[in-house]
């Protein structure tokens, strides 16, 4: 698979340096190398060059530009593309995802380069390659999660939770009646079942305000950050295509890694647990419509191609806070 940079100067030496601390590592296949293009050699040979390609547009470019020349990927076939803003340009990096970028690598990123992890999460993200296994995180230390099946009914286990919701309530409650909302709120929890198994995951408890979801302490399928990520992005489209909704729908999303007792869905009874009682008040009273809130004990499952977007969010009952920006309708 071949990886463009797609610049206004291909022999600026700073992208030539992010280039040789990125791809150092990598194995290329024969015939395949990064390469640093001209946007105007790279227009003329977009047909040529992109298929099967990772590209890297400089946002030196001008966000325009670098979005006209996106859109021109649609149409020729497998590809996918990121964005470097070596000189944080952009005061809104999610615009470039909801344009169909599969990576933004900000001011730190760049001075650093891309590790091989960082990179494959960027590739796995856009399709073109598959996502390599992730160690276990610290709180899954000592072997593989064995399944929700074989859990022990009371064993005390460590897991990811999610506080999921739809968001802006009041406001839906206003424009669309109570009944209605009541059937999305039902709608939601139904649609989170698969989505989380995707995950790895599973709806655990449910309550009339929004969902808890367990997920393992280590990626078993898709990172679940990574999925409520997209669901933000495809929020609109999600709105009036499964929910049937003629208005603007959004969602709050909370993480928290710890550990519980274990009880399975819709048997939970009254579960006493620190880190169960803290989710819930992240979820309720602190985490906001449109974006995604993490305690510092969850910083580990966002993936590296998203941190940039996360940003220190202060104190929650003693326990500090990530932030994601905020998704703009």
């Amino acid at each position: 698979m071949n990886i463009i940079i797609c610049a206004s100067d291909p022999a600026d030496k700073k992208l030539a340096a992010f280039a040789a601390r990125t791809f150092a590592e990598r194995t290329f296949a024969k015939g395949e190398r990064p390469e640093i293009m001209a946007d105007s050699a790279f227009s003329r040979a977009i047909k040529k060059k992109a298929p099967g390609a990772f590209v890297y547009f400089d946002l030196g470019l001008g966000t325009d530009r670098v979005l006209e020349l996106a859109s021109r990927l649609d149409e020729i076939g497998p590809s996918a593309w990121g964005v470097l803003d070596r000189e944080g340009q952009s005061e809104d990096p999610a615009l470039f995802f909801f344009a169909g970028a599969s990576d933004y690598v900000g001011p730190a990123l760049f001075k650093t380069g891309l590790g091989q992890g960082r990179l494959g999460d960027a590739l796995a993200y856009s399709g073109l390659e598959e996502a390599a296994p992730d160690g276990p995180e610290a709180a899954g230390a000592g072997g593989s999660f064995p399944g929700w099946a074989v859990l022990e009914e009371g064993a005390e286990v460590p897991v990811r939770f999610c506080y999921a919701a739809v968001g802006n309530q009041k406001s839906l409650l206003e424009r669309i009646g109570e009944k209605r909302l009541d059937k999305l709120r039902d709608d939601f929890a139904s649609f989170l079942e698969p989505w989380a198994k995707e995950c790895g995951g599973l709806v655990w408890i449910k309550e009339s305000s929004g969902c808890l979801l367990l997920f393992p302490p280590e990626d078993e399928g898709m990172n679940p950050v990574l999925a409520s990520f997209r669901l933000l992005l495809d929020r609109a489209i999600i709105g009036y295509e499964v929910f049937k909704l003629e208005v603007p729908l959004t969602f709050r999303f909370a993480f928290h890694s710890g550990h519980t007792q274990w009880r399975k869905p819709g048997a939970t009874g009254k579960v006493i647990s620190e880190d169960v009682n803290f989710v819930f008040h992240l979820g309720m009273k602190a985490a906001g419509d449109g974006y995604i809130l993490a305690s510092a004990d969850a910083r580990d499952a966002i993936p590296e191609s998203l941190r940039e977007l996360f940003s220190e969010a202060g104190d929650y009952e003693g326990r500090s806070l990530v932030a994601s920006r905020k998704f703009k309708d």
